[in-house]
């Protein structure tokens, strides 16, 4: 799906963004399950929501991150500083919307 430049400004993530998506089909080998592409594409319309943007990083979050910071590695936990949890965020986002080329 190629989209003009000038319809760019009009689209809104999560609202009319249009997306394409490759079929593929789930082979099971032994005990290891992989995706195969069948090359058939569909334009399809996502939705998906976004939860615990909005809590704060107050002294409970800093001590489940310390908490869980000994137990795991700290850059991977869920309770991180905001600036980091931005970071994560929008390199999961980048990933998961890749640009078709």
């Amino acid at each position: 799906m190629i989209i003009k430049k000038t319809r760019w400004a009009s689209i809104r993530l999560g609202t009319n963004m249009p997306a394409r998506v490759e079929r593929a089909i789930r082979k099971t080998d032994c005990e290891v399950q992989t995706m195969e592409p069948t090359g058939e594409f569909y334009d399809v319309v996502m939705f998906f929501g976004i939860i615990d943007i909005l809590q704060d990083y107050d002294i409970s979050k800093k001590l489940e991150h310390a908490y869980k910071s000994m137990q795991y590695d700290p850059t991977i936990i869920s309770a991180v500083d905001p600036k980091l949890y931005s970071k994560r965020f929008r390199e999961f986002i980048y990933r998961i919307f890749a640009e078709d080329i």
